[in-house]
């Protein structure tokens, strides 16, 4: 099913933080978009929407109210609002670089941390969770993962409430050269793959990392792979095109933004 016919309009809670009118108003959470959109990309498509990726699926999640800012952005007046919590999207930065961006990322982590103000990073930013923390953040020593993923939950996973209603195994979308090869000290890994171990993991009780993309489906990831394909092709050593092309949805892992929303809503 092409996902264009769905996209509902956001606009509205798009962007301009508002807080809320009283206690009973809409729980705030801020997503910060690190994506950089290369020039071979059409400035307009249905599928160049960050924020649409994620306030898709939290679209039944009662009086939430999903923020926007970019990477780029001052995040102090966000942070002086009531927030519920903050998602860091993935990105084509490299989260182990001295990037300006990574450091104020990083400064972003450990706000949400001294805040005790829930963090969700997902692929880049679950990257730039682990290295905030110390962790070792590094290319993939193995190369690209790319397209459908099964991975499994810990002992510690299968009781975390971020996979409450999860299977031990199942299926996720993968895309990154990159991975967190040694997790910081204090952390406790939720998810591990065959390919790349550190699938998930979390540090105290509300700042949690995942390498895969539960905001992402086939449509979207063969759309951000469009003008990838032909400089990746001799790269690798799978077919590149037939794991794209072949890529299948994995509704099972968007549960798992619903569940940092609901848990974090609170």
């Amino acid at each position: 099913m092409h996902l264009t016919g769905l996209r509902p309009d956001f606009s509205k809670n798009r962007r301009v933080p508002t807080p809320p009118n009283d206690a009973a108003g809409p729980r705030l959470f801020l997503l910060v978009d690190a994506v950089v959109w290369a020039d071979a990309y059409p400035k307009v498509h249905p599928l160049r929407d960050v924020y649409w990726w994620y306030a898709r699926w939290l679209r039944e999640a009662p009086d939430v109210r999903l923020l926007y800012a970019s990477a780029e952005q001052d995040f102090a007046p966000f942070l002086k609002e009531q927030l519920s919590g903050v998602i860091l999207s993935g990105s084509p930065r490299d989260a182990w670089t001295e990037d300006p961006v990574n450091t104020r990322l990083c400064d972003l982590v450990h706000a949400c941390a001294k805040a005790n103000l829930p963090f969700l990073g997902v692929c880049y930013g679950h990257q730039i969770l682990a290295r905030a923390f110390g962790g070792k953040v590094a290319r993939h020593p193995q190369g690209l993962e790319l397209g459908n993923t099964q991975v499994g939950l810990t002992a510690p996973g299968q009781s975390c409430p971020l996979f409450a209603g999860f299977p031990q195994q199942f299926d996720v979308l993968s895309s990154h050269a990159d991975a967190v090869l040694e997790l910081p000290s204090e952390a406790e890994l939720l998810v591990e793959g065959q390919f790349t171990r550190v699938q998930g993991f979390q540090i105290g009780q509300h700042l949690f990392g995942v390498q895969f993309h539960p905001e992402s489906d086939p449509d979207t990831m063969r759309f951000l792979w469009s003008t990838r394909r032909e400089a990746w092709r001799k790269r690798v050593s799978f077919d590149l095109d037939k794991t794209l092309d072949d890529l299948q949805p994995t509704p099972m892992a968007a549960n798992m933004l619903r569940n940092f929303i609901m848990r974090s809503a609170v």
